[in-house]
């Protein structure tokens, strides 16, 4: 069996060097988002013979584990398989591995010939940019984010700011802006129905420093017109967790994207701007955005 334990924390500093030695770019093994989550998903963390296992709730009614990860990348996943499914024997419901990488499953398809089917998560995967063409919109394939940046400041001239987000400052005004985001969306009930997203933001501003937080707000007439909240995902790359702007602003979304990208990337290679969750619509606009690679995810299900 595994000895599952509750994420904290505190377990900071002993899992991150596993989320990023196999070099695989996931927003989901970025200790912040896997941190300010964890109520949702109910993350939990072991550590067992050199290998980080995760057990979590994906609400599928499938007792859910991550693919372990192992401090020199290149971990003895056949060996780890044998110890989740040890451990699921225990439990009277199916079972399954997601945010298995391609490399991974490679491994395992030729380690369990036929024992595991494979499916490709392609809603779950995360886009990943290069910070100097978000900074910089050079080239033909990026005219039409110039297109709307420009057209933003000369709309709104020297109405608008963009500025670093303070989080003891800012943290009501950022809330009442996601309320209003989120009703403008969903109604009345946003508060209740994405109560998780609130959660995680306030986790996320509270915790700012010791989750290596970076934010930034754009600003039209002293009001919120849209802002970023990201984290440091491993030296030279950075998770972008949250952005949202006020769609009735025409270019608040291209915006705060560049504006952010310019203040904040500095020093930074690589940006994942994460999933797209199957909408057409999200899908169509990180696409436009020319990402240089996305990181495929796989969930495992065992062969009955």
């Amino acid at each position: 069996m595994l000895d599952f334990k509750p994420l904290e924390l505190t377990d900071q500093k002993a899992i991150t060097p596993y989320l990023t030695a196999d070099g695989a770019i996931m927003s989901d093994r970025t200790f912040a988002s896997l941190y300010i989550w964890r109520e949702l998903y109910g993350v939990q963390i072991c550590l067992k013979d050199g290998l980080l296992y995760f057990l979590s709730n994906d609400y599928s009614g499938r007792r859910t584990y991550y693919m372990p990860l192992c401090l020199n990348g290149s971990c003895d996943l056949p060996h780890a398989m044998e110890e989740i499914e040890a451990d699921a024997a225990g439990y009277d419901q199916p079972w399954q591995v997601v945010l298995v990488t391609a490399q991974g499953k490679e491994i395992l398809e030729a380690a369990f010939p036929e024992k595991y089917e494979f499916i490709a998560d392609r809603d779950g995967y995360d886009y990943i940019y290069r910070a100097e063409d978000l900074r910089t919109l050079k080239g033909k394939k990026f005219q039409s984010k110039r297109n709307y940046t420009n057209r933003f400041k000369n709309l709104y001239e020297d109405r608008w700011e963009y500025r670093a987000i303070d989080p003891a400052a800012d943290r009501e005004m950022l809330y009442a802006y996601t309320l209003e985001w989120g009703r403008a969306r969903s109604g009345d009930g946003y508060q209740d129905d994405y109560a998780h997203e609130l959660h995680a933001i306030d986790e996320a501003l509270n915790h700012y420093e010791d989750l290596n937080m970076r934010g930034g707000i754009l600003l039209v007439d002293g009001k919120i017109a849209a802002y970023t909240l990201a984290s440091v995902y491993a030296e030279g790359i950075m998770d972008v967790l949250f952005e949202k702007a006020d769609t009735s602003i025409d270019g608040a979304y291209p915006m705060i994207n560049n504006q952010f990208a310019i203040h904040e990337f500095e020093g930074f290679e690589l940006i994942n701007r994460e999933e797209d969750m199957g909408i057409e619509g999200l899908r169509t606009a990180k696409l436009s955005y020319n990402p240089v690679q996305l990181t495929e995810k796989y969930i495992l299900l065992p062969r009955s």
